[in-house]
């Protein structure tokens, strides 16, 4: 197997939260293959940068030497750079290559990145293929002051004609207000590209300007127009923004992992559903658990990653019981289906973050019993609590949340007696569907 193959020439950021490291997860997680040149090494955390030991040039130019001679590099991205004498072996390895640039002047708590800024400006910007600043950065480059969309499309022409880039990116994060614009100015067609998104409330950004440069390289390494790398780089900036890492004491990094994460859980979510169907389908006395209502499960990705409904799996059709006391599964299993069981597991999950499945059973006091006998807590509601003005969809939230303000908690089972059209039911919630498997098949040997 063959994968196109990218530099990263940038600083090691010992917090994992930007830099280097940075730029091979996200190389990585694109299909493209990543390699490294470090600058620097920098002592820093969430909290800032405490101090950085550069590279000396012999060492880089080793580097970059190694490298150059043995792969086929597609493109080069370039994060932070110390020094004039980095600036000159950097240039000398990087004519004739599409060059990305992510212009790292500061660092997230305001330290200097850069200690020849002058001769950053006349040796490195001039090579840039595409430039990505934010608005602070833009800004100080096109001596100009950016406070709207206008000023924004204004800077990137303009640093596009001093420094002879062809695309300049200004990325509209730091300007004011709930929407925010990016800018893509093509000096080639004299025109721009913008794209618009609502401002993402997270202090947690650390490597916004590393994660953003690096999709940008990497859809350019796989063959990938400007436009479509520079769409690719807002979707999973925003992403990673939105689940940023509240780790550290300072601010956080961005997560550009999240989305990987998902499409390879939801797979395996989609795996271990047909696992129970299977399962669940030969237990003899299954018919016994069924309630009139039917029945189905709810299964979710790690509940940490759940943002809704459409990250929970429940079958299409439901668990049914046949005139011959078999059990159907209503197979496929499908994501998004706002099913009861669905809604009381996204609602559980908000208090509980090991329930990643839950099932309604019929209620029956032998199974309470059953349950209890086996270390279940088992808490009883009465639905008639439930408010009248409650409509279809909610009814789950409120028992919930009603479990919870009157526990403390939510324990693994919660049942009713019923009311008046609603039946009685049980329901159960586990962190692992082979521990529901293994109730379900202690309960249907004991009834």
């Amino acid at each position: 197997m063959k994968k196109p193959v990218a530099l990263s020439i940038a600083g090691l950021d010992t917090g994992n939260g930007a830099g280097s490291e940075t730029d091979i997860k996200v190389y990585e997680i694109l299909g493209v293959h990543g390699l490294t040149a470090v600058t620097a090494i920098t002592a820093q955390s969430t909290q800032g940068v405490k101090a950085i030991l550069p590279v000396p040039k012999d060492f880089l130019r080793k580097e970059l030497e190694t490298l150059f001679e043995d792969f086929d590099i597609k493109n080069v991205k370039i994060g932070m750079m110390y020094n004039k004498d980095q600036f000159e072996v950097v240039r000398d390895y990087i004519k004739g290559f599409t060059v990305i640039v992510d212009p790292v002047l500061f660092a997230k708590d305001g330290t200097p990145l850069i200690n020849d800024i002058e001769d950053y400006k006349r040796l490195i910007l001039p090579m840039s293929t595409v430039l990505t600043p934010n608005a602070v950065e833009a800004s100080y480059l096109s001596e100009t002051r950016i406070s709207n969309l206008e000023d924004a499309k204004n800077a990137a022409k303009l640093i596009s004609d001093k420094f002879g880039i062809p695309y300049v990116i200004v990325k509209g994060g730091h300007i004011e207000g709930e929407f925010s614009t990016d800018v893509l100015y093509d000096s080639n067609k004299e025109s721009y590209y913008l794209i618009g998104f609502r401002r993402v409330k997270n202090k947690n950004t650390h490597g916004t300007g590393s994660v953003f440069a690096t999709v940008i390289s990497a859809e350019l390494a796989k063959g990938n127009s400007i436009l479509s790398a520079f769409r690719k780089a807002r979707e999973i900036l925003n992403e990673s923004i939105i689940h940023g890492l509240d780790i550290g004491k300072g601010i956080g990094p961005i997560d550009p992992v999240h989305s990987l994460i998902k499409k390879s859980e939801k797979f395996e979510v989609l795996e271990e559903m047909r696992r129970f169907a299977e399962e669940v389908e030969r237990l003899e006395n299954m018919y016994k658990l069924i309630p009139e209502v039917q029945s189905n499960l709810a299964n979710s990705i790690n509940p940490n990653y759940v943002e809704g409904l459409e990250d929970i799996a429940v079958f299409r059709d439901r668990i049914t019981r046949n005139w011959d006391n078999k059990v159907k599964v209503g197979l496929p299993a499908v994501f998004g289906k706002p099913t009861h069981t669905a809604r009381l597991l996204f609602a559980i999950q908000s208090y509980e973050k090991r329930a990643k499945n839950l099932m309604n059973i019929r209620y029956d006091k032998r199974i309470i019993k059953l349950l209890s006998e086996i270390g279940y807590e088992c808490i009883e509601v009465n639905r008639e609590l439930e408010p009248q003005s409650y409509i279809e969809g909610k009814s789950m939230h409120w028992l919930a949340s009603f479990v919870y303000e009157n526990y403390g908690k939510i324990p693994n089972v919660i049942y009713d007696e019923g009311v008046k059209g609603k039946e009685a039911m049980i329901r159960i919630w586990t962190s692992d569907i082979d521990e529901l498997i293994d109730v379900l098949k202690y309960l249907t040997s004991n009834l």
